[in-house]
């Protein structure tokens, strides 16, 4: 519940300080994985009506945010204007958590996934 009030919160900050990518798709309302493939379609069409060469490369970054670095992402965050209580609330989310897998009430070890983020 807090996380989710944290993140309109900050989504709200980035939108209104235009900190957002233009053609963001991710995480705004009435904006989907089929939103941005219109959008390249028509990028597409576009192109081709002034004969146009179109390249398209295409990257799985699923497990991308698996692997983000958390003092890259707070020097960002930073980088973005946010500090005092909001940034430490945010190091202290990211700094020593744990993960632990569930499976068929099988439970894996406890293992340390991220270390102080700062």
């Amino acid at each position: 519940m807090v996380e989710r009030a944290a993140a309109e919160q900050l989504h709200k900050y980035l939108a209104d300080n235009k900190l957002l990518p233009r053609n963001q798709s991710a995480y705004l309302k009435y904006h989907s994985t089929e939103t941005a493939l219109l959008r390249v379609w028509s990028d597409i069409l576009m192109a081709a009506d002034v004969r146009q060469v179109t390249l398209q490369g295409l990257v799985d970054l699923s497990a991308a945010f698996d692997c983000v670095y958390h003092s890259v992402l707070l020097q960002r965050l930073i980088s973005f204007g946010l500090k005092g209580t909001v940034l430490d609330w945010i190091c202290c989310f990211l700094s020593d958590r744990t993960q632990q897998i569930a499976y068929c009430l099988m439970f894996s070890l406890s293992s340390t996934a991220f270390r102080k983020a700062l």
